[in-house]
C-alpha cells in the first residue's frame, strides 16, 4: 500500500479499474485501404477499453452490430504523418515509407499503429475533439498494454519471467516493448519477433504491384499471420488455463518431499555459478556499466518527477475546489464533489498534463538504444505513467476517507473548512514521503531493466554454458 496512516486502519487500495460506462465516443473520419478513400464512422471506446466503430451514432442507438472492433494493447498513438511514416518504413523493410493516403480530409490527424494488427489513420473535426480523442486513447492504450504487470501476482510475474528465459536462450536479452499486453499477446508478439525475419526474406520479395500496393499487401498479410497465430495461442492457452490447478496440484505434490533438498542445491549452485561469474561480471559492470550509472539514474528521475510533482499540483488544486464549495454549498454537494474528486485519475483529459511528462524518456534516453540495446522505452513511460495515475488515485481516496470521517462531527461550515483544510496538508505530507520512496524504487528497478541485459550478452560467451 502507498498511503498509511499511523493509528488509524486506513489503507489505500492498488489501482482500481475503469469505470463501466463508454470512456469517450464520437465521429472520427477513417481511411480505408481498400477503397483508398476517407469515411466517416462513430467510433465508441468502452469501458473496458475497446475500441469500437459504428456507421452511424443512429445505429449504435439501435444495437447494430460494430463494423468492427478492437482491443487497444500495444499499439502507439502517434501525431503526425511523419512519425507514423517512420514506422511504415521500419516494418515494410525494402519498400517506399510514405503515407498511405494522399489526401486528408482535414488537419487534424493522429495515427493508431500496431506492428501486427490494422493501423487506424483518423482526422477529427477539431483541435479539441482531437485532444480528447487522444487523452482517451493514450488512457486505453496504457491500460490495456500493462495488464499482466498490474496484476501484481506470483502467476504474472512466473509468465513474464519463463518468457524473459526463453527469448535468453535465444540469445536476446532485452525484452523490450513485447510484454505488453495479455498472456496470449505477448506470446503472440515473441512468436512473431521470430517469424518477421523468415517473411521478410520469403513472402515480401513475391508481393507485386506499386510500391503503396506491396505496402499494403505486406501489411494485410502481417495481420493476418498475427490474426491467425493469436487465435491459436489464445484456444490453447484457455484450454491450458482449464487444466491448471490439476497441474498445479500435481506439481506441489511432486516437489513438497524434495523441498528442502532442492534448496540445499539451489544455493551450492548458486554459490558455484557466483564463483565463476563474479570476476567478469565485476570486470564489465566497471568498465561498460558504473561510469554510466549517475547520469541515466538522473534522466530516469526528471521525468518520472516532474509527473509526481503535477500529480501533487492537481491534487492540491482538486482539493481547493472542494473545501472552496463547502463554503456556499450544503454537505450532499459536497458528497458529490468528493466522489468527483476518486474520479480523477479515469479523466484523460485532466491528468494529461501529468502523463505527457514522461513522453520526455523518448529524447532523453534515445541514445540507450544504441550504447546499452534499450528498447523499452514505451514500457518505461507506460510504467511511469501508471505510477502518477496510482498515486493520484491513492491521494483522492485517502482524503476522501478521511473527509467522510469529518463531515458529521463538524459544528458549523467553518469548522469544517479548516479540518478539511488540514485533511489537505496531512495528505500532501504523506504523499511527499512516500512518493520520494517510490520513485527512487521505480528509477532503480528500471536501471536494472537497462543494464543487465546489456551484462549479460557481453558475459554470454564466457558464462552462459
Amino acid at each position: 500500500p502507498l498511503l498509511r496512516f499511523s493509528g488509524s486502519s486506513l489503507v489505500c487500495p492498488q489501482l482500481r479499474g475503469p469505470p463501466d460506462a463508454a470512456l469517450h465516443d464520437g465521429l472520427l473520419s477513417q481511411y480505408d485501404g481498400d477503397s483508398r478513400s476517407w469515411q466517416e464512422n462513430y467510433f465508441v471506446l468502452l469501458g473496458d477499453f475497446t475500441l469500437q466503430w459504428f456507421e452511424s451514432e443512429e445505429a449504435l442507438r439501435k444495437g447494430c452490430e460494430p463494423r468492427g472492433s478492437t482491443a487497444l494493447s500495444g499499439y502507439l498513438l502517434l501525431s503526425s504523418p511523419s512519425e507514423y511514416a517512420e514506422r511504415l518504413l521500419g516494418l515494410c523493410q525494402g519498400l517506399a515509407g510514405g503515407s498511405p493516403f494522399a489526401d486528408a480530409p482535414g488537419e487534424f490527424l493522429f495515427f493508431l499503429y500496431h506492428p501486427f494488427r490494422r493501423h487506424f489513420c483518423l482526422c477529427a473535426d477539431s483541435a479539441g475533439s482531437r485532444r480528447s480523442w487522444r487523452a482517451a486513447l493514450r488512457d486505453a492504450i496504457r491500460y490495456r498494454s500493462t495488464e499482466l504487470q498490474r496484476r501484481d501476482s506470483l502467476e504474472a510475474e512466473a509468465f513474464l519471467e519463463a518468457v524473459r528465459f526463453y527469448r535468453q536462450e535465444r540469445g536476446c536479452y532485452a525484452a523490450g516493448d513485447l510484454l505488453l499486453g495479455p498472456e496470449p499477446e505477448i506470446l503472440g508478439n515473441v512468436l512473431m519477433e521470430d517469424l518477421l525475419p523468415v517473411l521478410r526474406s520469403q513472402v515480401l520479395p513475391r508481393i507485386r504491384g506499386s510500391e503503396r500496393r506491396r505496402q499494403q499487401l505486406w501489411l494485410q498479410f502481417l495481420q493476418e499471420v498475427y490474426t491467425l497465430i493469436l487465435g491459436e495461442i489464445s484456444s490453447e492457452f484457455e484450454g491450458f488455463q482449464k487444466e491448471k490447478e490439476k497441474l498445479q496440484i500435481e506439481l506441489e505434490k511432486k516437489i513438497r518431499p524434495d523441498l528442502d533438498q532442492m534448496l540445499t542445491l539451489k544455493d551450492q549452485i548458486a554459490g558455484k555459478l557466483q564463483g565463476v561469474v563474479q570476476s567478469p561480471a565485476e570486470s564489465c559492470c566497471g568498465r561498460g556499466v558504473e561510469p554510466h550509472l549517475d547520469c541515466v539514474m538522473e534522466e530516469l528521475m526528471r521525468p518520472v518527477s516532474s509527473g509526481v510533482e503535477a500529480v501533487r499540483s492537481l491534487f492540491a488544486q482538486r482539493v481547493d475546489e472542494v473545501i472552496g464549495l463547502v463554503r456556499s454549498s450544503s454537505v450532499a454537494v459536497l458528497q458529490k464533489e468528493l466522489l468527483t474528486l476518486g474520479r480523477t485519475s479515469w479523466q484523460p483529459e485532466v491528468m494529461h498534463p501529468c502523463y505527457e511528462e514522461a513522453d520526455a524518456y523518448r529524447e532523453s534516453l534515445r541514445g540507450l538504444e544504441e550504447r546499452f540495446g534499450f528498447r523499452g522505452v514505451t514500457s518505461l513511460i507506460l510504467d511511469a505513467q501508471n505510477l502518477t495515475q496510482r498515486l493520484m488515485q491513492n491521494a483522492a481516496h485517502t482524503f476522501q476517507q478521511l473527509s467522510q470521517q469529518h463531515l458529521g462531527r463538524a459544528a458549523s461550515r467553518r469548522q469544517l473548512t479548516q479540518t478539511l483544510g488540514k485533511v489537505k496538508e496531512r495528505v500532501l505530507k504523506k504523499f511527499d514521503y512516500d512518493s520520494s520512496s517510490v520513485r527512487k524504487r521505480f528509477a532503480q528497478e528500471w536501471l536494472v531493466r537497462i543494464f543487465l541485459p546489456f551484462l549479460l550478452k557481453h558475459l554470454e560467451s564466457g558464462c552462459k554454458l
